[in-house]
């Protein structure tokens, strides 16, 4: 994806001194924008973003799509933020003690695909992207230094949501339970689904080919609120087609 603008991420990483003789270490995140979803939309008002510590010798292991870390232990989610207007991360300051995130570590803004069957924000992560990596301050820091993360020289923004989320451990196997063509639409209902697994219709006009793709519309689907039993989704299908066939598959790569 090539976009002709400047994107500008930045984690401001500080101290200040509070009463009492006690340290407090202040940082503040915030993107410039636009931020995009993979598929090049901007994102939308409300889409979440995280602030993640990573401990020192340790990587950033990603986010299952549930939302929780796929490594709790190296990894810890510092706050939330959500996106404002203009497609960035709206600033967000908080202060902590030295101790709780160490110097030898570092920070990571990580952005949030969470857009639902309808295409509304506030569903199951279906990916994400990360910022450039931030180092810890130290307990003495005195200064206010800017990470910045600027676009490449041929204008792909720095954030984009390019990362799968991770899949659970047990995802219930889905079952087509009903297929029902109108026009140049199908209508379907999966059953058999996991209410913190995302789910992905394929099609394909020839099965000897092994060639599956997407299907065009309604094709990220997952339960809406968990204990429901199907999940419906009206796909288009390209005219004239006399053969069609449909598979529900989980995309995520861990």
């Amino acid at each position: 994806m090539k976009k002709s603008i400047s994107l500008l991420t930045m984690l401001l990483i500080g101290m200040t001194s509070v009463a009492a003789g006690l340290s407090q270490l202040t940082l503040s995140i915030s993107t410039q924008g636009a931020d995009y979803y993979a598929d090049g939309t901007p994102v939308l008002v409300g889409e979440r973003y995280l602030l993640v510590y990573v401990n020192q010798g340790a990587t950033f292991a990603g986010i299952k799509a549930d939302g929780t870390l796929v490594d709790p232990e190296a990894n810890k989610i510092v706050t939330d933020a959500r996106a404002v207007e203009g497609a960035k991360c709206g600033f967000k300051a908080i202060q902590y003690p030295p101790e709780m995130y160490p110097a030898g570590g570092s920070f990571l803004i990580v952005l949030l695909d969470t857009r639902d069957n309808a295409g509304a924000v506030g569903g199951l992560v279906a990916q994400l992207g990360t910022s450039a990596a931030a180092q810890a301050a130290a307990g003495d820091s005195t200064a206010l230094p800017a990470i910045q993360v600027a676009s490449t020289s041929g204008g792909v923004p720095a954030l984009v949501t390019d990362t799968i989320s991770a899949r659970p451990a047990v995802v219930a196997k889905p079952v087509i339970t009903s297929i029902k063509g109108q026009g140049e639409s199908v209508e379907i209902k999966v059953g058999n689904v996991s209410a913190d697994a995302l789910y992905e219709v394929q099609s394909s006009s020839d099965l000897s080919a092994g060639s599956w793709i997407p299907a065009a519309g309604g094709t990220r689907l997952q339960l809406l609120t968990a204990g429901g039993d199907e999940v419906p989704a009206t796909l288009t299908v390209p005219a004239g087609d006399k053969v069609r066939f449909f598979r529900v598959v989980v995309p995520n790569s861990k």
